[in-house]
């Protein structure tokens, strides 16, 4: 979250107020709770709950009607980890969705945690450092975080040169004035480390996130560490429909109630010039990897977890002439 200097320095200020008994103080009982969003996600599903499950007080996992198993390893699993919990949505808007789980969640600080997530614990840092720090910090004041996520993406062993690291995930004090919201945004060009031939692209991108909307006695705190990987490998399918998802959350298809599946197909047929999800998603793959370079190990070896998924996974880099230039799986 950036934040303008000055806004900074005000929210400095401002979150003392809670504590000199000025606001009201955080209610919730001390203790941390993982939301995770979920639909189709069961390449790595079960490794992300189990790397979080023993650094925080419960998991809050709700299903956007996954038909890929994603809701069977769920319920498999909340047999055995009695503090996962389970819950459905049926509404589209990731804003939403994100409100939804965070009103079912019963602890003082909100972890927003992906079922691509898998965090690592290295010794004074990673996953457990994070939450060492924040269970320390000052009950009666409220705080946000962003910590530091590592990409690995195409398998376990490559990155985009450009997109290393990156701050996808979140923890802040639960409040109910603490919520996410749509954010609208405009680029001039491809936001996306991928880059597509001539004419598979917009002149203007206009997407649609979400972020979150704090009140103004939050501290914002620095935390530039790592805690976990984020494992963006999944089918080609599933990476196609990842490129148009954010541009699907800004179009009027969306508003229309149009799936996200049909918005992809009416772009590759009137732009890209492909029947079918399989046809295209070959292609992108195959541009894709052309942006990937080796995991660097300046970022730390890989852990024993994430090695143990890499053995057990279907997704192969492979390369052309010593360069990347397509994917097995």
């Amino acid at each position: 979250m950036r934040i303008p200097l000055k806004s900074r320095i005000a929210r400095r200020l401002l979150s003392l107020l809670p504590s000199v008994g000025l606001l009201p103080r955080p209610a919730r009982p001390q203790g941390i709770s993982a939301i995770l969003r979920i639909c189709n996600e069961k390449d790595w599903l079960e490794a992300s709950i189990e790397s979080v499950k023993d650094d925080v007080d419960e998991i809050i996992a709700v299903d956007n009607g996954s038909t890929d198993g994603s809701r069977e390893i769920l319920e498999k699993l909340a047999i055995k980890l009695k503090k996962l919990r389970v819950f459905s949505f049926a509404g589209k808007a990731p804003w939403d969705y994100s409100n939804f789980a965070i009103e079912k969640s019963s602890y003082r600080w909100i972890m927003k945690w992906d079922a691509d997530f898998v965090g690592f614990n290295r010794e004074g840092s990673g996953l457990r450092g994070l939450v060492e720090y924040v269970r320390a910090l000052d009950q009666r004041m409220y705080y946000y975080l962003n910590p530091l996520l590592i990409e690995l993406t195409g398998d376990f062993y490559h990155q985009f040169s450009d997109l290393r690291v990156r701050g996808d995930m979140e923890i802040f004090t639960y409040s109910e004035n603490a919520r996410y919201v749509p954010v609208a945004r405009t680029f001039s060009r491809s936001p996306y480390p991928v880059k597509l031939p001539p004419g598979y692209t917009p002149p203007i991108f206009s997407l649609r996130l979400e972020g979150i909307k704090l009140p103004v006695y939050y501290r914002i705190l620095p935390f530039d560490a790592s805690v976990a990987y984020h494992v963006n490998i999944k089918p080609a399918i599933r990476h196609l429909t990842g490129y148009f998802y954010v541009q699907w959350l800004a179009s009027d298809g969306f508003a229309k109630g149009v799936s996200l599946e049909d918005y992809v197909l009416e772009q590759i047929r009137e732009k890209w010039g492909f029947a079918d999800l399989d046809s295209a998603a070959a292609f992108y793959m195959a541009e894709y990897s052309k942006w990937l370079v080796p995991y660097d190990k300046n970022l730390g070896e890989l852990p024993k977890n994430i090695i143990k998924l890499a053995e057990g996974s279907p997704f192969t880099v492979t390369y052309k002439e010593g360069k990347p230039a397509g994917r097995v799986g």
